[in-house]
């Protein structure tokens, strides 16, 4: 069986071996409209000398944005592919799965040498922090990709949120990965 995974990702037969392929750092930025999370927006900063070939790019600046034929060459050819995962962000609200919308704003870059995807997923419906217990956490259930918070406040709140709503880290036992053998960090968002 052949399937896509990652960010930028490689296909590969059968299943992932015993650790990720990929290693990704991420942000993300809560947008919130009072006690209502609105949004969340990303970056995945990907480690040092990662593959960019693979989508048939052969030269990137050395730092800055790509332009836009490029960005569209990795949406195509990478991110967009992500759709089917959710874009590798589960957002929970009471344990239920909350549905995000398409991504906006993509954007790739270079800074120090590594590759960096920024993009926005919008809430299908805003969700009131104050009557559900809400939570984030980013990751590939196979393990194929790593990703780890980028620095101890990595997920953070941002908009116009109400005073004062936090966003706490904590290990997610309710939804382990990679065969339930690693137990991912969320992020509990509570106002």
């Amino acid at each position: 069986m052949r399937r896509l995974a990652g960010a930028a990702l490689f296909v590969v037969s059968g299943v992932a071996a015993a650790h990720p392929h990929v290693w990704i750092r991420f942000t993300a930025h809560v947008q919130m409209q009072g006690t209502s999370v609105t949004a969340i927006a990303e970056t995945w900063r990907f480690s040092e000398g990662f593959p960019v070939q693979l989508v048939g790019i052969d030269t990137l600046p050395d730092s800055g944005p790509l332009d836009a034929r490029q960005t569209a060459i990795f949406r195509e050819q990478a991110f967009s592919s992500l759709a089917g995962a959710g874009y590798f962000s589960h957002l929970y609200a009471d344990g239920d799965v909350q549905r995000l919308g398409n991504p906006t704003g993509f954007r790739v870059s270079i800074d120090q040498g590594k590759l960096v995807y920024t993009f926005v997923l919008p809430l299908k419906k805003p969700i009131d922090v104050t009557a559900h217990k809400v939570s984030l956490g980013i990751w590939d259930e196979s393990f194929f990709v790593d990703y780890e918070p980028d620095g101890a406040n990595a997920v953070s709140i941002d908009g116009h949120a109400a005073s004062p709503c936090t966003a706490k880290p904590f290990q997610d036992h309710a939804h382990p990965i990679f065969n339930g053998i690693v137990v991912p960090q969320a992020t509990a968002i509570s106002c």
